[in-house]
């Protein structure tokens, strides 16, 4: 499947690493540029993307289209491909849970689409060996050659549509689940006046404050984007017969620090300082 036209809906920091990773592998790559910001528009020329203009055109040109966006925006994007009666491969490479998933597969498939589960874990890295697109269901070993060059990497999981989607869910539960712990546990620390004991304690046996500092403050201005991821693994676990309020108390940890986005060198405290107001 090298050799075509691929969409990018839409080419944000995560979005450009896809398109960057098909036109590597001999692909030329498409956006849509109507109501787009600024910056998008700055990233997709510097990545030598071209301008379809409308998603209408896009879904023309391009036989493939993947979605890579916050997850809050996914099923409207795909009710507008679905919409557009489009005929080609959508893959679904947003953090959503399994059940949201294929509620948006059979939309699209009941408009003609072939429908491509996905799941991206790993930071938007021009590395190889860093950043992984999991896909699932039909057609997912005909898209993981279109991305072969990488620099992410794709790995195919057998077992149907929501696969992929499960494990980013399961994977991201730990890795930002955590975060959002320490975040909580050292503001109520901090709330409670023992924060520094707590520290000393974690000094003969515990975690590593420092390393659990470099996390939080790698996650501040990012946590805008959590906040919805938090809450489709809430959901995904709530389907597993799982409790989910550990994950909606996360969303809401990194609610509150949503204005941290793209903020620079901030400090643990001025992190617990915002979770405390």
């Amino acid at each position: 499947m090298t050799g075509q036209h691929i969409g990018i809906l839409h080419p944000g920091q995560m979005g450009i690493m896809v398109a960057v990773s098909a036109r590597n592998s001999g692909n030329e790559v498409f956006w849509a540029s109507e109501n787009r910001s600024a910056a998008t528009q700055k990233r997709a020329s510097q990545a030598g993307l071209s301008d379809a203009g409308t998603l209408a055109k896009l879904c023309e040109l391009c036989p493939a289209i993947v979605s890579v966006c916050p997850p809050e925006s996914a099923e409207e994007i795909a009710d507008q491909v679905a919409a557009l009666s489009y005929k080609g491969t959508y893959v679904e490479a947003n953090a959503i849970a399994p059940d949201r998933i294929r509620r948006i597969a059979c939309r699209l498939e009941e408009t003609g689409a072939h429908f491509v589960d996905g799941g991206i874990i790993g930071p938007p890295s021009a590395t190889r060996q860093r950043t992984w697109l999991y896909l699932s269901g039909d057609g997912a070993a005909d898209m993981a050659t279109c991305f072969s060059a990488g620099p992410i990497e794709t790995q195919v999981l057998e077992g149907g549509i929501g696969r992929a989607s499960a494990l980013k869910m399961c994977f991201a539960a730990y890795s930002k689940g955590s975060i959002a712990l320490a975040c909580a546990v050292l503001a109520a620390a901090e709330r409670l006046d023992i924060l520094d004991d707590l520290k000393s304690q974690w000094a003969r046996h515990g975690p590593s404050f420092p390393e659990l500092e470099r996390e939080i403050l790698r996650a501040a201005p990012k946590a805008w984007r959590y906040t919805g991821e938090m809450r489709e693994i809430a959901a995904t676990f709530q389907s597993a017969s799982l409790p989910a309020e550990f994950h909606a108390g996360a969303a809401e940890i990194f609610r509150r620090l949503e204005d941290f986005k793209d903020r620079e060198n901030p400090s643990v405290e001025d992190v617990l300082g915002t979770l405390l107001k």
